[in-house]
């Protein structure tokens, strides 16, 4: 909630799923949320909604004795039922949905990031993926839950929703997953609702975390430019300056797009070191592309006299290399896929 602004929070609604057996216990969880959010419980931003009578609803699971595997079915049985009846019960709040879990933390720019995403991605997706793991932060249409309840439904017994969401886009015709990275949601929790079970993933695409650099490093005073879009949020000054930041495009790059380094003295170098993408080779990397050194006093032209190319989007290269006056990342082909320059580090002799 306080990722939202007031004029977002009229656009939002929070449907607080009480899933717990016992009445008591979701009665007083009801009542803690009243107390500490009373004015969004007012606002009816925050929404409560409660199962059905549990006998009828929870057909076969009222046995509480067996192997593990016996009550992790009736587990995964119950929770796909619980997932049904909270995607049915949202069909008519809104025209988008997005499935979360308690033990989940947001960065707080994530819904303005869902909106941009919806406006760029073509019109005929399914599914929008915020988060890598599970069946959390998942966006689908409202037009779609209650289809997609159905086969959960018709699953519960033998197959989780991690599983049915992926196979009902495949149904509709969705080819591949469409996951947003870097993600906007993490885990946190650590213990399942599975008695006995901790569950520590943890997503690895979290934007939160990829805002550490590798190294902490004082690089020299530099004038940044770039002739690839930028998505604001993320300059091209973060990838370069402090220990947290990067820099992303907000188009795919293309064949010849450019990102300058022009120091304001000349400089000897012992290394430079470039990560582009989350990880080496993962995640809105630099596909093709090369560092380029220049001593050239604007270093526009092209009289660049050492030339390393990225591997799996990664430079890493130890020099010896005086009157170096900039550094140059250069395009060398179309991608499909945006560029993100997590950490540009450069070692002086």
């Amino acid at each position: 909630v306080s990722g939202l602004s007031r004029g977002q929070r009229q656009e939002v609604v929070i449907v607080v799923y009480l899933a717990d057996q016992n009445e008591t216990c979701r009665r007083s969880t009801e009542t803690d949320v009243r107390q500490k959010y009373p004015s969004l419980v007012q606002s009816c931003l925050i929404r409560f909604l409660h199962p059905p009578a549990i006998s009828r609803f929870y057909p076969a699971l009222s046995r509480q004795s067996g192997t593990n595997s016996e009550k992790k079915a009736r587990w995964r049985s119950k929770q796909n039922l619980d997932f049904s009846y909270l995607l049915i019960q949202c069909q008519n709040l809104s025209t988008y949905y997005l499935q979360l879990e308690d033990d989940v933390i947001a960065v707080s720019w994530f819904y303005r990031s869902i909106k941009e995403t919806i406006k760029m991605t073509a019109s005929n997706w399914v599914c929008i993926e915020f988060i890598e793991l599970g069946f959390i932060g998942k966006l689908f249409h409202s037009s779609d839950l209650v289809p997609l309840a159905t086969m959960i439904v018709d699953w519960y017994q033998h197959t989780p929703a991690d599983d049915t969401y992926i196979e009902y886009y495949k149904k509709r015709q969705q080819k591949s997953r469409i996951l947003v990275t870097p993600t906007l949601f993490q885990h946190i929790g650590w213990h399942s609702s599975l008695d006995g079970r901790l569950q520590k993933l943890k997503d690895p695409y979290f934007e939160s975390d990829l805002e550490n650099k590798l190294f902490v490093n004082n690089n020299p005073p530099a004038n940044i430019s770039t002739t690839m879009t930028i998505d604001f949020q993320h300059p091209p000054r973060d990838c370069y300056e402090g220990s947290r930041g990067y820099f992303l495009t907000s188009e795919p790059v293309k064949d010849g797009n450019v990102f300058r380094v022009l120091f304001l003295s000349l400089q000897n170098l012992s290394r430079i070191f470039v990560q582009t993408g989350i990880s080496a080779g993962r995640g809105n990397i630099l596909e093709e592309g090369v560092l380029e050194l220049g001593k050239n006093i604007d270093c526009r032209n092209q009289s660049f006299f050492n030339v390393y190319r990225f591997h799996k989007g990664m430079v890493d290269v130890r020099i010896d290399q005086k009157d170096v006056r900039c550094i140059v990342i250069r395009v060398t082909a179309d991608q499909k896929s945006v560029l993100m320059i997590k950490e540009i580090s450069v070692f002086q002799k």
